[in-house]
């Protein structure tokens, strides 16, 4: 159950991220490299977060 669980985190995060990319051309100025660094840090934890989990037996 726990991979489930982290299998749609994992999805959540990366729909999330998505999200901060397309939001970050709209923010403010002073924003915008924020928010597309915060879409870039999502990214990878929805990548790492899987690879963590997934590969404990």
């Amino acid at each position: 159950m726990g991979r489930v669980i982290a299998a749609v985190f994992s999805i959540a995060l990366l729909v999330v991220a998505i999200y901060l990319f397309a939001v970050a051309f709209q923010a403010a100025a002073g924003l915008q490299a924020w928010v597309f660094f915060g879409g870039i840090v999502l990214m990878c934890l929805s990548f790492a977060l899987p690879i963590h989990v997934f590969s404990k037996r």
